[in-house]
């Protein structure tokens, strides 16, 4: 009998301190939205004279990164373009990585690893000072969770580069690259609990070929789209006048070509221009056609 009581004693201390804790789920934490957008560059001069002199981006700081270099470019105060050279990049994909802030990173990497996806051991501070992890989405996209430092590089400059010749003030979506578009995609909807915004066709009977997922805890989403292109992965830049903004361009072009804008299953204005590498570029307004 007492032999009994000492076993129940111990199986109820097992379960007390140490079940609850192995079984304990991870929510989700929140995302906030697109921090940094990054990309292969032939060499940093063409970046500055497209992203700086053209569309009008204060450059803002450089720092180190186990691929090299990178210059980062202001949007706004939490959202960046950032640029690595590379002299092949026409040859290569030219998508680095996309980065999400999210409000907790450890908690999102515990959570992803509860999901099974395949993440580091631990977070890493950034060249930059920030904390973040990659994973791989199921196209081979580099996904970036990232939390800001206060001391880091990104929010050090808040308040500053912020130019008024720049001719967005925000990204709107970022335009993935999508081996293959389905409905409830596992990662970004099973997973990441992303939700369907618009699709095209809206008849659920016929395979999507445009997919708009937002995040969930923000307005920002991301754009998965039928062309099996590995450099289809672009920013949109949400501007208030598609008029404005073409004007704008035509007058600060030098050897940069224009095109004409279109409208979009969403109902908007779209402009889609590429840079001298031939990576898109895309602008959207903030309204319906009217």
């Amino acid at each position: 009998m007492r032999r009994l009581v000492i076993v129940g004693l111990i199986m109820s201390l097992f379960f007390r301190y140490i079940s609850p804790v192995s079984a304990q789920k991870v929510q989700r934490p929140a995302i906030w939205g697109i921090a940094k957008v990054t990309f292969l560059v032939s060499n940093f001069q063409m970046a500055r004279d497209y992203y700086g002199r053209f569309l009008g981006f204060d450059e803002a700081f450089s720092y180190q990164s186990v691929l090299g270099k990178i210059i980062s470019f202001k949007v706004n105060d939490r959202q960046f373009l950032e640029f690595i050279e590379d002299h092949r990049a026409k040859e290569k994909k030219r998508l680095v990585s996309v980065s999400l802030e999210t409000g907790n990173i450890e908690q999102m990497r515990q959570y992803l690893k509860q999901q099974g996806q395949k993440v580091p051991d631990q977070t890493t501070i950034d060249g930059a000072g920030n904390e973040f992890f990659s994973i791989d989405d199921l196209s081979g996209n580099h996904i970036e969770f990232l939390g800001w430092k206060s001391d880091g590089l990104h929010k050090k400059s808040a308040g500053k580069y912020l130019s008024e010749r720049r001719i967005s003030k925000r990204i709107h979506h970022v335009g993935l690259y999508t081996e293959k578009i389905v409905d409830n995609d596992p990662f970004y909807v099973g997973i990441l609990k992303f939700r369907e915004l618009l699709r095209y066709p809206e008849e659920k009977s016929m395979a999507p070929t445009i997919l708009y997922l937002g995040m969930g805890d923000c307005v920002e989403n991301i754009e998965q789209y039928s062309p099996n292109d590995p450099n289809f992965s672009h920013p949109c830049f949400l501007v208030e006048d598609m008029q404005e903004t073409l004007y704008t361009l035509k007058e600060r072009r030098g050897s940069e070509t224009l095109t004409m804008p279109v409208i979009g299953k969403g109902k908007r204005w779209l402009l889609n221009l590429l840079t001298p590498d031939q990576t898109k570029v895309e602008f959207t307004e903030a309204h319906c056609v009217r």
